[in-house]
């Protein structure tokens, strides 16, 4: 083996020219492999960093059901025509994921749209996700900034608009929505109707990293939105009707409403006396003290859970079907990309663009790789020949060209993924900002800053290694099947 490598090492150095040109091919081909992969494996993790750690965390549980279901609700062509499921027998599910080692946190989520009106104008739409505020922002603490007001409490009505939506309607209906002010909310679907809630705005927020599906997006206490979504509504306050109301009603008149109560009242055998002066003049007691927070077990339409380390996605995912299965619980696991909606597969779509867009460069790599060593090869037809003539076996010749390609990859391989590296390791630093909404739905946010990526790295090193070998093997077998006189004859 080391006469190989010896006589391989000599004859690339006899053959300068050459090899400089075929090593800086593999350079160049290797660093377009490893660059380009690396680029698009940091913007997939960049997106599903963005989402798992903003909007949808690793696993999703959600009702049974057929077709694409989303945090935004079904996405297909039967959307209109059923409701998105419940999570059924949500207080065991929620105990049995919190028992899960491996669970980090956990949040309920309900989804609905709605027509957003102020006063008898409609000012424009908006995606409702009902939450536990406080389980929301303990699991998604970094992305939300308050542009004005606060979060409603626990338990009680209120919305948090987006920014985007509140700007829309200054902007179209020269109207400033602030906290405390109150809007109509008006959920329609083939399920449930029409349904009209009046709620305050609690606040304004906007999404740190968002796109436009995420624009779109208010936050609305979780009573109010089962309401919407058409779900069973744990408490529901008075609503206060306005004259038109009041007018379609008729007069309430409470003597009739009682006139035919007085066989209901029986006197009294009793000795007893009633002191209504007692009653009044009696200590009122304290208030009591304000209950603690109570987590709402009601409906919910999704339960999504982040993990400690998503290695333990797939785990999680097998514990949890089989906790649905020995329970008899129609319900099911889905991941964050299905969880995501149609941003998230619109990035993961234009990533494979642009890796098919990497694979033609690097197979235009390829065929100048494997020309070029045809080429070298085949002229080398009346040295192989000369070699052949004075007793130098196939196998022989063949192990020297064999060793000749690798190591010629090998160098042009450390050579490539050295000068990819430091490429990467640039643009790091200085980083690649998106310049549009597009760009940053392929980036994950608004700042890509790549990573040497393994993969990309072994993938490069198998492709150059394989068609070296492969190119080099072909014309070598045509040499070889050559008389050693007339090989010896060639130019």
């Amino acid at each position: 083996m080391k006469i190989l490598l010896r006589i391989a090492w000599r004859n690339l150095r006899t053959q300068k020219v050459k090899t400089t040109i075929i090593g800086l091919i593999m350079v160049v081909g290797i660093v377009v492999l490893v660059v380009g992969n690396s680029l698009m494996d940091s913007a997939t993790a960049g997106i599903e960093r963005s989402y798992t750690q903003n909007y949808t965390g690793h696993l999703i549980v959600t009702g049974r059901h057929h077709g694409r279901l989303t945090l935004f609700g079904f996405q297909d062509l039967s959307a209109m025509e059923r409701s998105v499921p419940h999570i059924p027998d949500y207080e065991r599910v929620l105990e049995f994921v919190r028992s899960l080692p491996y669970v980090e946190s956990v949040n309920p989520q309900i989804t609905a749209g709605a027509i957003v009106g102020i006063g008898e104008e409609m000012v424009g739409i908006t995606q409702l996700f009902g939450i536990d505020p406080m389980q929301y922002r303990a699991m998604f603490p970094g992305n939300i900034e308050l542009v004005e007001g606060d979060f409603f409490l626990p338990g009680e009505e209120g919305i948090v608009l987006s920014s985007h939506l509140a700007e829309r309607i200054e902007r179209r209906h020269g109207i400033t929505v602030k906290p405390g002010d109150k809007i109509l909310l008006t959920g329609v679907s083939v399920q449930s109707g029409m349904r009209i809630r009046e709620v305050p705005v609690s606040g304004i927020f906007r999404f740190l990293q968002s796109n436009p599906q995420l624009d779109m997006i208010s936050f609305l206490d979780a009573a109010n939105a089962r309401d919407l979504a058409g779900l069973v509504v744990g408490h529901a306050d008075a609503a206060e009707l306005t004259e038109q109301e009041r007018a379609f009603l008729g007069e309430l008149d409470i003597e009739s409403l009682f006139a035919d109560l007085d066989n209901l009242f029986v006197e009294s055998s009793s000795e007893s006396t009633f002191d209504l002066e007692d009653l009044l003049l009696a200590p009122t007691s304290e208030p009591e003290p304000e209950a603690p927070y109570q987590e709402d077990t009601g409906a919910w339409h999704f339960l999504l859970i982040r993990l400690t380390d998503e290695r333990h996605l797939q785990r999680a995912q097998a514990d949890l079907a089989a906790f649905f299965a020995e329970q008899d619980i129609p319900a099911q696991t889905s991941s964050w990309l299905q969880g995501a909606g149609l941003t998230a597969e619109l990035g993961y779509g234009i990533k494979n663009i642009f890796n098919g867009i990497v694979a033609v460069i690097a197979v235009v790599a390829v065929i100048i790789i494997m020309n070029t060593l045809v080429i070298s090869v085949t002229e080398r037809t009346s040295e192989i020949g000369t070699m052949r003539a004075i007793g130098a076996q196939k196998s022989f010749v063949w192990k020297m060209v064999l060793c000749e390609t690798l190591l010629l990859t090998g160098l042009s391989g450390v050579l490539g993924i050295t000068v990819g590296g430091a490429v990467l390791a640039v643009l790091n630093v200085v980083g690649i900002e998106a310049t549009n909404m597009f760009f940053e739905i392929i980036f994950g946010g608004p700042v890509l800053r790549p990573q040497l990526s393994l993969p990309s790295v072994i993938m490069a090193l198998v492709v150059v290694l394989v068609v070296g070998v492969v190119a080099s093997s072909y014309p070598a077998s045509i040499v070889m099947k050559m008389p050693p006189v007339k090989a010896m004859q060639s130019e």
